[in-house]
């Protein structure tokens, strides 16, 4: 079994050749595949972002590598690799990422990350 590693990123290449997304917040890049009901996305989070208050849809997602705390209306856990999360539908929330992390994340909205292009 070979050790895949594009520059930056733990992602495979098939994975970084799917669509790119547009994100709102710098240091924040993504891959995702979606159909009519799910979006699943590929993030890569530079060390030191955050992404303020928002809220959507449920979203479920696995940290694969760094650490990311999550804070869901005032309350606020660390998540580390390895590690799953759930946000329930329309729950206020925000992230931030002390070192840089590889996330997968899939939501109920199809639309939730517009992609590039």
């Amino acid at each position: 079994m070979a050790r895949l590693q594009a520059a930056g990123s733990v992602w495979p290449e098939e994975v970084l050749k799917l669509p790119a997304i547009e994100f709102h917040v710098a240091g924040v890049t993504g891959h995702s595949l979606k159909n009519h009901e799910k979006q699943v996305t590929f993030f890569r989070f530079d060390e030191g972002v955050t992404v303020p208050d928002h809220s959507h849809g449920a979203q479920w997602g696995y940290l694969v590598t760094g650490e990311m705390t999550l804070e869901i209306e005032g309350r606020t856990e660390l998540y580390q690799a390895g590690d799953v999360y759930y946000i329930p539908a329309g729950k206020k929330h925000r992230t931030s990422f002390s070192q840089m992390s590889h996330v997968i994340d899939m939501g109920d909205d199809p639309h939730r990350y517009p992609l590039r292009g």
